[in-house]
């Protein structure tokens, strides 16, 4: 099972993102983080194969996320 990692704080985007992916590929993992600080966090706790970030966000913008990874 492969794991993506979704940081955006536009919510309704970040879940109908997740929910199709779920559709396409049921075997895919997607956690969400509503910035970067969870991003980290999660990251942190939890291999994930591939992460796709916002840059804008609050508290840690996408940048700062990139720059951690």
């Amino acid at each position: 099972m492969k794991t993506l990692l979704i940081a955006d704080d536009e919510t309704l985007f970040t879940r109908s993102l997740s929910e199709g992916l779920a559709v396409v590929d049921p075997d895919l993992e997607v956690l969400t983080a509503e910035n970067g600080r969870v991003a980290q966090e999660l990251l942190e706790t939890r291999p994930v194969d591939l992460v796709l970030t916002d840059l804008k966000m609050p508290v840690m913008d996408g940048f700062e996320l990139l720059a951690y990874l």
